[in-house]
Order: structure tokens, then sequence, then C-alpha cells
């Protein structure tokens, strides 16, 4: 109980933004993942987006990411996106493995979280949820902050 009282006296004090970090404890707590620098860019239409963030893993026992999931989209799925015969490629992952001590980073050119189909465009600014679902860490809700076209949030 005392981690958690520590968590929200940082976030109401030191005004940590909720998009920086998520925890996600499994019940026995011994599972912990810590996610951060959730982001995506603004969009000028409806079709699409794409979500960037890194996922840390502390622990001893590997996850996977089987998914995500947004009111903001009809369809969101797994992207993996990279260069070959100098042809940009976009390809669907199944899951993302989420390796003991490691961080996963998903970044424009590589891995991302591909939003089809928003309900409305993303404005610059905003901040809204999608939830992440684990293996072992189940689901875990993040939330998403907005920047501009560049990806740099506006000061």
């Amino acid at each position: 109980m005392k981690p958690f009282f520590i968590a929200v006296f940082s976030i109401f004090f030191i005004g940590v933004a909720p998009a920086q970090m998520a925890v996600a404890h499994e019940n026995n707590e011994e599972h912990t993942l810590e996610i951060s620098d959730v982001w995506a860019r603004k969009t000028r239409r409806t079709n699409s987006a794409a979500v960037y963030l890194r996922i840390h893993n502390p622990t001893e026992k590997g996850d996977t990411l089987l998914g995500a999931n947004t009111e903001r989209a009809a369809m969101t799925t797994l992207h993996m996106s990279g260069e070959e015969d100098g042809i940009m490629r976009m390809e669907m992952q199944d899951t993302v493995p989420v390796p003991a001590g490691e961080t996963v980073h998903f970044e424009p050119g590589g891995l991302h979280i591909m939003m089809m189909r928003l309900s409305q465009r993303l404005t610059e600014g905003e901040v809204f949820p999608l939830v992440l679902s684990f293996e072992n860490a189940g689901d875990v809700t993040v939330y998403v902050d907005v920047t501009g076209l560049s990806g740099l949030k506006q000061q």
C-alpha cells in the first residue's frame, strides 16, 4: 500500500503527466511493467494514427503485449515499420514480446500501435486513454499525449 501513496503523492505534487508513466501489477504484484512516453501526432483526417511509447520490464519474468484498444478508433493493431529494398513497409504483428530486464521502444520507423478509422481527428494538446493488453500484466490503461506533426509537444 505504501508504494501507492508514494505514486499518488508524486503525481499530485510533482505534476507527472498521466501519459508519462503507467505501472502494471499482476495480482501477486511480482510482475511490474513501466510504460512511459506515450504519444501520437495530431491528425488532419480520421483515417489512421500511430501511437508510440516505451515499455520497460524490470522483472525477471518476460511478458507479451497482446494488443491495444481505444474508443478513439474502430480498430487498433500492432505494427512494425521498416525499409526493405528502398521501400518503406509496414507489417502487422500478432504480439510483441517484452523480455525480462529490457525496454521495448515503439517509435517512428519501427514498432507502433496503429489506430484505424478514428472516431474524430486527434488534436494537438489533447490526451486520451489507450488500454494495453498483456499476457501476464493484464489490461493497463495509459494516456496518450497528442503532439504536433513534428512529434514535439507544444510549449
